[in-house]
Formats: C-alpha cells, structure tokens, sequence
C-alpha cells in the first residue's frame, strides 16, 4: 500500500486538495459537473487501454526492431533510437514510447559497446521535446488541445517550429557525446504477433483520432476500448496504469478551487511561470494549474510545460519513468541519475531560449499579417483623388481575419 501511495503521489495529492475544497464550500457540486471534461477524461481511458491493446499484439515490437536492424554504426543505431523516441512519443504517448524504445537500446548494449546511458538519457529528453508535436504526445498536451479549443493541424503548426529547434540540439548532442563504433547484427526474438489484438487495438485507436480530430466525441473510443480491453486483454486490463485519469479528475476541481481564490493575478509571464511551476510539481499539474490564465494564451503555456519537462527528475512524468526503466534494466552506474538531470538541465535551457526565439518569431509574423497600411503610401499608390484615398485608409488600419494563439 506505501509503495502504491509513493508511486502515484500526485493523484493522491491532488486528491487531499480536492476533498479540501470541496469541504470548504469554495467549490459546489454544480462547480463540479460544469469543471469536468468528461470527454478529456473518457478519451484518456480510450487511449492508455488502445495502446496496451497494440503493445500486446506484437506489432509495435516487430516495428520497432525490424527498423533497428538496419543499422551498423553505433551512432546511425542512437540516431535512430532518438528520433524514433521522439516519433512514438507523439504517436502513442511518450511514457509508451519509452516502454518501447529503452529496452531496446539495452539489449544493443549487450552486443556492441555502445554507450547506452547517453542514447537512454537522449531518449527520455526526445519523449519530451519531439513527443510533444502532437495533442497525443503527452498528458498536458492533450489537456490544452481540449480546453483551447483549437483543430489539430492548428496545434502541430504551432509545435513544430519549437520540435525542428529541439531536434537540432539533441542532433547536436549526439555528435558531441562520443565518437561512433561498429556495431554488431542485434538479433532479439519479438513477442508473438496476434492479427485479432492488433485489429481490436488499431480500431480503438483511430477512434481516439476522430475525436482529436473532433469528428465524434470520446464515447464510441471509451466503450470500444473497455469492450477490446475486456476481449484481447483480459485481467490485464487492470495491471494498466490509469493514475493520469483521477489525476486529472481531482485537478479540474482544484483548478475550479484556485479560480474562487484569484489565482488569474498570478505571475504576468506565463512561459516562465509554467516551466518554473513544472521543476516543483511537474508540468501536467502545472498545465492544469495555469490553465485559467491562458485564454488566449495557449501557446505560450503549451511552450512553457513542454520546456518545463525538461530540468529536474520530476518535472516531467517522463523522466521518472525513463530513469525507472534504465535502472531496472541496465544500472550499469549508480551516477546515472546525475548525468540524467545534468543533460536535461542543458536541455531546458536550450528548449527555453528555443521558446523565446519561436514565440517572437510568431509575433513578428503575426505583426506583419497585421501591419496597418500607412496613409503616406496609401496616398502614393492610390489612382484616385486624395480625398477618396483618405477616407479609404482608416479601413486599411483594420486587422483581418485575426488568429488567437
């Protein structure tokens, strides 16, 4: 029971404050059922269940080592490894992606010599940052795309500068963390393969996908995920770990709680605000705890929490999960964890400047769609007489078709 309570700490945490708020009459039973995203909730069920569904076909394993095997140098091999992180990390959920992706690099460990703490340390970082991408990448992630209300393609314009800015650094990374080697043939016998799984889980899955894609809502996803759960997965299907729900069950109630206390007044910087807040209680209850800041704000707490993944062992749930994995698996030496949080320490300041630098590229963008029309060159340009071109530039001073971030 200790262990379990140590293991999901934050639900239990944001457990107390909930019960305290209600408690205390700040926040109503009416307040509850108006702060609940129920379909947040119901299409994060949908999706950890889809993914164990898929995980256990045999497919995604199969996937994952007949890629790998195309490689012969130790270099082309983490290459690969990280990119390939950061690519199922936006697909199927960075915690996932890990699952996936670290154990492999400590079976490459074992036949070649491979330097298997900086590939896994790049890897967890490219969860992180190339994960991010999508609204399926990560918890908070999938929280701001619900509650700002945007369409998908609008939330992967928006990331995709801040990933191309991380994958340069973590490209970087790979060349200045050791030198490239040989590599032997990896040869590593995948589970069995089981079309019925894989078509349950597949369907499942691009269920979740209409309804990011807000063509249906997250009903049809849950219920065919708990009736594939039931089928494919059997008693398994409570071995799955569905902490992220209540978590963000009892955060809505607390961000309700928050809203009685005036916490919009705090912290004017809402990108430094959010990755500091990340380093203490992590970035997806720091997304929830910000989100009634950020209308029209969106972009700005998106950049902030993703940045904020990085830093510290538990700003990121991640990073918690990476680190736990590579122990278990490999513990070659005990001072993994500090060579961990001291990379993703240069991480975070690397994807902070990235933020700033693409924030301020989209409002100079933004600024120049925008720009009013002066009535110096209204008055150069115009064919008409001077008094027709002055009454028409005021319209000119109008902005179109304005986007919100």
């Amino acid at each position: 029971m200790l262990a379990f309570a140590k293991r999901h700490w934050l639900t239990f945490a944001a457990g107390v404050l909930a019960a305290a708020f209600v408690a205390s009459g700040r926040v109503s039973p009416g307040a509850i059922a108006r702060a609940i995203d129920v379909d947040l909730l119901l299409v994060l069920f949908a999706l950890l269940t889809a993914i164990e569904i898929l995980r256990g076909s045999g497919y995604v394993d199969l996937a994952v080592a007949k890629t790998l095997a195309q490689f012969h140098s130790t270099r082309g091999l983490a290459l690969v490894l990280v990119l390939l992180s950061g690519v199922l990390a936006s697909l199927i959920t960075n915690d996932v992606a890990l699952f996936i992706v670290i154990p492999f690099t400590i079976v490459a460990g074992t036949f070649a010599d491979f330097d298997v703490e900086h590939a896994a340390i790049l890897e967890i970082v490219a969860c992180n940052l190339i994960g991010c991408l999508t609204p399926l990448g990560n918890p908070q992630n999938l929280f701001i795309f619900h509650r700002s209300g945007w369409r998908a393609e609008h939330f992967i314009a928006v990331m995709t500068p801040f990933v191309i800015w991380s994958i340069a650094g973590l490209l970087a990374a790979l060349f200045l963390l050791g030198r490239s080697r040989p590599l032997r043939t990896i040869e590593v016998d995948p589970p069995p393969r089981k079309i019925a799984t894989a078509a349950g889980g597949a369907i499942c899955f691009v269920l979740v996908l209409l309804e990011i894609a807000r063509v249906v809502n997250a009903w049809p996803a849950a219920i065919a995920a708990l009736i594939a759960g039931a089928i494919f997965l059997r008693t398994r299907l409570f071995a799955i770990d569905y902490s992220i729900v209540p978590l963000f069950f009892f955060a809505f109630i607390v961000v309700e709680g928050m809203r009685t206390m005036n916490i919009q007044r705090v912290g004017s910087n809402l990108y430094v605000t959010s990755i500091a807040l990340s380093q203490v209680i992590s970035n997806v209850p720091a997304a929830i705890l910000l989100s009634p800041v950020a209308s029209g704000r969106w972009r700005e707490l998106l950049y902030g929490v993703n940045t904020g993944g990085c830093g510290t062992i538990i700003a990121s749930l991640a990073n918690l999960l990476g680190w736990r994995i590579y122990v278990r698996g490999w513990n070659r030496d005990p001072r993994f964890f500090w060579r961990l949080t001291l990379l993703n320490f240069a991480f975070l300041a690397w994807a902070g400047i990235g933020g700033v630098v693409v924030s301020a590229n989209f409002d100079r963008e933004r600024r120049e769609i925008h720009r009013p029309v002066s009535n110096s060159a209204t008055l150069q340009r115009s064919p008409r007489p001077t008094r027709a071109s002055i009454q028409a530039a005021p319209s000119a001073l109008l902005p179109t078709n304005p986007s919100s971030d």
